[in-house]
């Protein structure tokens, strides 16, 4: 099959400007394309942001929501139930009048659901093909509701190609759709010279948190461990970079259990104050309940800085395989406490194979990957690199010396 050279992609979430923290990998994904002389044009639903960037290739386009991210919305609620609603209606009928104005070769729906869903329309009605990126909540979640499930698994069986971007979500989507799936990890390239700079007191233990703030990702079980830590290491101090719905209630918890000093909520900042937090970090720490790699998995190894990581999705076991840092349960705050008090007391050396692990995750693997599966390159990136099982992990290449 002849390679496509116009690609629509249609996405839950596109950033509204470089900075923004909402799946900024899709940006990077999107831009990467096009590099390689590949027309793009991306389609996602509007978000209210602070800022958001014009661009004549992105779409974004009205429905009922916005102040909410779609897969947050909330199915026992008549108000949200009917935004949802909106969304696949809006989507739709949008969806297919930019369609017939950009006439893509194909699509690629970054996530399952509710992306997966409006591709598969445009198939079964304009007959355009598309692949879908199965990116966590998809699978781990919606596919986990019955009604959803066997919209999920239709929308899988009919896409062109599946890609996941962990291991354990691609066995999970193959179970799901009774077909193949391949790796394309998600990765955004942070700056590694940095004009804004941030300097964290050398004397403390500083460890680092970045992403969004909800239950889920296992924030309350890190701010509890810390109450458990810094009666045996006075210096802990930890850094909370993100946004979130549970940020009310994680100041209430640190209020009530006296970590006024030991936790410092920053908030949103810049790609470069990104890059620059994680590189003044002893550490970061990744506690969630439920993901696949998530994007400051690969940030932290871009700027050298170890982890400690909750046993989910991939994260337990690349940790261990590469020797990045620490994994622990998900869940024991007293096991999180312990691997923080050991990373302290140890001053391991978690860096020697991070460059390695890095090649894995490359966002321009992911680009080189996809369009070679898809039918543009010479050859799959997986008859260079093997997968990954759990079971035997084989050494990982680098293609550039094969």
């Amino acid at each position: 099959m002849s390679g496509s050279k116009k690609i629509c992609l249609i996405t839950n979430r596109y950033p509204a400007h470089p900075d923004d923290v909402a799946s900024p990998f899709v940006r990077d994904f999107h831009l990467r394309l096009k590099e390689r002389g590949i027309e793009v044009s991306v389609f996602t639903p509007f978000y209210e942001a602070e800022r958001s960037e014009y661009s004549d290739q992105v779409v974004r386009f009205q429905w009922g929501g916005g102040t909410k991210v779609v897969g947050a919305l909330n199915l026992f609620s008549p108000k949200e139930v009917s935004q949802l609603l909106s969304f696949l209606k809006e989507g739709k009928r949008q969806l297919f009048e930019h369609l017939e104005r950009t006439r893509p070769d194909r699509c690629l729906a970054l996530w399952a659901l509710p992306s997966g869903w409006l591709a598969r329309q445009a198939k079964m009605e304009l007959g355009i093909p598309y692949s879908v990126w199965c990116l966590g909540s998809d699978i781990y979640v919606w596919a986990k509701k019955p009604f959803l499930r066997g919209i999920t698994r239709r929308v899988l069986r009919r896409a062109e190609h599946l890609f996941a971007d962990g291991f354990d979500l691609k066995e999970r989507t193959e179970r799901l759709s009774g077909r193949s799936c391949s790796f394309l990890p998600s990765m955004r390239r942070l700056p590694q010279a940095a004009d804004e700079k941030v300097r964290l007191d050398p004397a403390k233990f500083n460890l680092l948190y970045l992403g969004r703030w909800e239950k889920k990702k296992g924030i309350d079980d890190l701010i509890k461990a810390v109450s458990f830590v810094k009666g045996k290491l006075p210096s802990v101090r930890l850094h909370v970079l993100g946004w979130g719905s549970f940020e009310t209630k994680m100041r209430e918890l640190i209020g009530r259990l006296g970590l006024g000093h030991e936790v410092k909520i920053v908030g949103k900042v810049s790609a470069q104050l990104v890059a620059s937090y994680i590189k003044a970090a002893d550490c970061v720490i990744i506690p969630s309940k439920g993901d696949s790699i998530p994007l400051v998995f690969s940030e932290a190894l871009q700027m050298g800085t170890p982890l400690i990581v909750t046993n989910v999705g991939d994260m337990g076991h690349l940790t261990r395989k590469f020797g990045l840092g620490k994994a622990v349960p998900s869940g024991s705050t007293k096991r999180l406490a312990r691997a923080m008090i050991e990373f302290a007391c140890e001053k391991k050396d978690y860096t020697g194979n991070m460059p390695e692990a890095l090649r894995l995750l490359d966002i321009d693997r992911a680009v080189d990957d996809y369009l070679r599966i898809t039918g543009q390159g010479e050859r799959s990136y997986a008859s260079v690199v093997p997968a990954l099982s759990k079971q035997s992990p084989p050494a990982v290449h680098d293609p550039r010396r094969t």
